[in-house]
């Protein structure tokens, strides 16, 4: 069964879950309107697929992770 939320309905859940979470508000509305989650209007409204949005936010957490080549990471700069 998919899970569509509002988007305050959607942090209030993942508030619920993990109290302590960094994310907020304004920053759940900006995954949103640029489009980085998807949403379905309805009317005014736009509702999040809860699921989506989870896998999202988990895979974001698995890719800040370092990476064993190198990629992404800081290097210190080579005196000239």
């Amino acid at each position: 069964m998919v899970r569509m939320r509002l988007i305050s309905e959607a942090y209030q859940e993942i508030k619920a879950a993990d109290p302590n979470t960094a994310l907020t508000m304004c920053a759940l509305r900006r995954l949103v309107n640029s489009g980085v989650v998807p949403t379905v209007t309805s009317g005014r409204k736009k509702l999040v697929n809860l699921d989506v949005l989870l896998a999202y936010l988990d895979r974001e957490g698995q890719a800040a992770e370092p990476s064993s080549d190198g990629i992404g990471q800081v290097r210190p700069i080579q005196p000239q």
